[in-house]
């Protein structure tokens, strides 16, 4: 069985907090390290949203 740690919250109550928790834990290195890769999944999505002719968030195609 997974630790409260890496136990997912049921529901949305109390979610921002725990995920503000589990982010203050993490070292600089890593904090870099999940920002690049949400920058790397964010272009993807931009980029499968263009090709999907829809360019801006928000607005259907």
């Amino acid at each position: 069985m997974a630790d409260d740690e890496h136990a997912w919250e049921p529901g949305w109550e109390g979610h921002e907090l725990a995920q503000r928790r589990r982010l203050a834990k993490l070292t600089l290195a890593e904090k870099l390290d999940w920002l690049e890769e949400a920058q790397r999944l964010v272009k993807r999505l931009a980029e499968a949203r263009v090709k999907q002719g829809n360019p801006e968030p928000g607005r259907e195609g």
